[in-house]
């Protein structure tokens, strides 16, 4: 297997850019997983909670209880029993100020006890809706016999920060409980599995595997070619790289190429008046307008060879939302003749040029923003094309390397600015909160990058991530996207895609939904 990041830690709650999910899965188990369709399934746990039983109590108050029962036989890969307890002892680690652990859902937490080896009763703050998606990197058990006297230190004195996270389990001694066992890890290179037989899903069926780091997508595709790598994961092999492999087999079948979405690009709208330059932009029927003046066929086409879906909302065509999602959100199919209508609706006119002036007589050239690379660089020039041939004289502007990492100046862009959007339907959603508008208080962090502040919105987006009836937070979520589109505070273009790889004598991966991994199930894999 090849993966395009040197790994730092195979601990799978651990911050951090050499963290990559992709790895962390193939050694670690949590009390839950999501298949290819999006669903959780019980893994370490005997069964998933069950709303409105004693299983998953909820409060008048609004606060939960959820009791797990774990499956008999646990063990940690190095023949430790595992039980609730290292359950318990993580809850105690992640919400620590340590501040090296992403922070959900332990946040929503107000405590996690071991009522006897094999039950787990975790009691929630407040209501919460994903109380059973404890996954590994969402809530994994740490093992308590070999970190508790060392935190147990840390507790004591917080100088001991230090010598707690220095413990080699952090890295090349790492004991996890997941489908395959570490055998040997080589820094700049590789690490290798070994199955586990006591998995809880049972020994996987390939005995070994090897996790190459090759961070150059030339090298990953000669190994490739070679057969010297069978799998590659996601973020390795870029989209043009997979289209050369898909075309290189269609007649030898040697491989398959899986296209899946690593984010959804965007182009937000600035909706803060001290940044924006023309005020035009606040107005409804502007912005709708130039929706009008996206050809996202011609963008599909283009950048990924029509492989791609046309994308109207954040919500993955493979989502079993996406259909009532797509049903309901209002669409502005490319059409030039419509954004003339809506601009002059709006006030503005053409010029002795034939391109569109605003109510005081001012050009109206908004600015076009993206970081700078080649297929951003290409959907900048269709896109600036395309608006210029209806009237709109788009000024583009890549950003340089350096202010690409600023989030102030990318926070603070005059006009329209390109960037991405997780692939996930809730992260997505998330995006857009006034919460995730960069301030200088959270120092421009934001991923709201053109500041769009609606309390309506945000009051939809608290009843979606508080309500636990599942008819009732589709609803939240729909209507969510509904008000999105029509107040279009950002145009959704398209599914980014990245390639998932596989030679025909790995029989396993699949395409999946963007919550799951391609390997989700790789204790089922085989090898011809």
């Amino acid at each position: 297997m090849a993966v395009n990041t040197e790994v730092g830690t195979l601990s799978p709650k651990m911050l951090g850019p050499t963290n990559p999910e992709r790895t962390t899965r193939i050694f670690n188990a949590g009390l839950s997983l999501v298949d290819a369709r999006g669903d959780v399934r019980p893994y370490v746990a005997e069964s998933l909670p069950q709303l409105n039983t004693d299983s998953w109590r909820v409060f008048p108050d609004g606060r939960m209880e959820t009791t797990w029962r774990l499956r008999s036989g646990l063990s940690w890969h190095d023949g430790t029993p595992l039980t609730a307890d290292d359950f318990a002892f993580a809850f105690r680690v992640y919400s620590s100020p340590l501040g090296v652990f992403s922070a959900k859902p332990q946040d929503f937490m107000a405590d996690v006890i071991a009522r006897d080896p094999q039950t787990l009763v975790i009691s929630w703050s407040r209501s919460y809706p994903d109380a059973t998606q404890l996954t590994s990197s969402e809530f994994g058990p740490l093992p308590r016999h070999l970190l508790e006297a060392g935190f147990g230190g840390y507790e004591q004195d917080a100088a001991n920060r230090d010598a707690f996270l220095a413990h080699r389990y952090w890295t090349t001694e790492f004991v996890g409980n997941g489908p395959y066992r570490l055998a040997t890890w080589e820094a700049g290179s590789h690490m290798e599995g070994v199955a586990f037989d006591a998995h809880p899903l049972g020994k996987p069926k390939i005995d070994r595997v090897v996790i190459r780091f090759i961070t150059d997508d030339n090298i990953a595709l000669t190994n490739l070619m070679a057969e010297a790598v069978h799998f590659s994961m996601i973020q390795l092999m870029p989209f043009d790289q997979g289209l050369l492999l898909e075309r290189e087999w269609e007649s030898t079948r040697r491989g398959t190429v899986i296209y899946q979405a690593t984010s959804t690009m965007n182009l937000a709208v600035q909706h803060r008046p001290e940044f924006v330059a023309y005020r035009a932009l606040a107005d409804v029927r502007v912005r709708r307008a130039l929706a009008h003046g996206i050809d996202r066929e011609m963008l599909n086409e283009a950048l990924f060879a029509g492989k791609g879906p046309i994308v109207h909302s954040f919500v993955a065509p493979e989502s079993p939302l996406y259909a009532e999602v797509d049903r309901t959100i209002a669409k502005y199919p490319f059409d030039p003749r419509r954004l003339e209508q809506g601009l002059v609706e709006a006030g503005m006119r053409r010029g002795s040029d034939s391109m569109f002036q605003t109510d005081t007589g001012e050009r109206f050239q908004p600015t076009y923003w993206v970081t700078a690379s080649s297929q951003l660089e290409r959907q900048l020039a269709i896109m600036t094309d395309t608006w210029r041939q209806a009237g709109v004289d788009i000024q583009p502007y890549i950003i340089p390397g350096a202010q690409a990492r600023d989030n102030q100046f990318r926070s603070t862009f005059p006009g329209l600015l390109g960037h991405g959007v997780s692939p996930s339907t809730t992260s997505a959603l998330e995006t857009f909160t006034s919460d995730q508008i960069g301030t200088p208080a959270n120092r421009w962090g934001g991923q709201n990058r053109g500041g769009w502040l609606s309390p309506e919105y945000d009051r939809l987006l608290t009843a979606y991530s508080s309500t636990l009836d599942r008819s009732a937070r589709t609803r939240h979520m729909v209507d969510s996207f509904k008000l999105m589109s029509e107040e279009v505070p950002n145009y959704p273009l398209f599914r980014d895609l990245g390639t998932i790889i596989h030679l025909a004598n790995v029989n396993g991966p699949s395409g999946q939904v963007p919550e799951a991994l391609a390997h989700w199930n790789i204790y089922e894999w085989e090898m011809n």
